[in-house]
């Protein structure tokens, strides 16, 4: 985290705000050292901002790519929670790896790095052309169609264990789905879903339709 200096935390915050356009709000910091009173008063304090973590994100990423010989051109976008980052190499294919699975590694490796400079957990999604977007396209299908099977059978599906990013867009999708509902079970590499029936959800849902119907 960067260093600041100067006469209290506000007018520290002030300046940060104003050199990188930020909202104060958006400042996380840590107050290290504070002496002298009044106007011989004088702070210090560790601070960063999400701009600070996307240099980061980009220099790391960056390095490690350089280090497999392998140019990349990055995009970086914070949505306010998570840090969506999207990357084009001359061997996207390396990166990504069967099934994602070295695009999933080099994914918890930047989480990990992040937390350790900052200090706290962070949620980022890398891509790779937009190769997510597409999955992401195909794990949505996929969801809709396990919870048609759910609601027609009215029997629970277990799913395959799967990385957090697929279970978070089926669990997302399902979350818009009023007769099922899903829940994580097992660790680690074992985490999976359950696509579950939602008897009392599903009757709720029918009632207030058919009094929409009567009016």
């Amino acid at each position: 985290m960067k260093k600041y200096t100067g006469k209290n935390v506000d007018v520290i915050l002030q300046e940060i705000s104003t050199q990188q356009g930020v909202d104060i709000n958006d400042i996380e910091y840590k107050v290290t050292d504070q002496s002298g009173f009044a106007m011989f008063s004088k702070v210090e304090l560790e601070a960063f901002t999400y701009k600070d973590c996307i240099e980061s994100i980009r220099e790391y990423i960056t390095s490690v790519l350089n280090s497999m010989d392998l140019d990349v051109e990055l995009e970086i976008e914070y949505d306010g929670e998570d840090y969506l980052v999207n990357m084009n190499t001359n061997n996207n294919g390396l990166i990504i790896g069967i099934n994602g699975k070295n695009l999933y590694a080099l994914e918890t490796l930047v989480k990990q790095t992040m937390s350790n400079l900052y200090h706290k957990r962070f949620f980022i999604t890398l891509d790779v052309n937009e190769y997510f977007k597409e999955k992401e396209e195909k794990l949505k299908r996929f969801a809709y169609k396990i919870a048609a099977e759910v609601g027609k059978t009215k029997i629970d599906v277990e799913l395959d264990p799967m990385p957090n990013y697929d279970r978070k867009v089926i669990h997302k999708v399902l979350k818009e789905v009023h007769y099922v509902t899903t829940k994580s079970f097992g660790e680690g590499k074992e985490r999976r879903l359950v696509v579950q029936y939602d008897l009392e959800n599903d009757l709720k849902y029918n009632e207030k339709k058919r009094e929409n119907n009567d009016r």
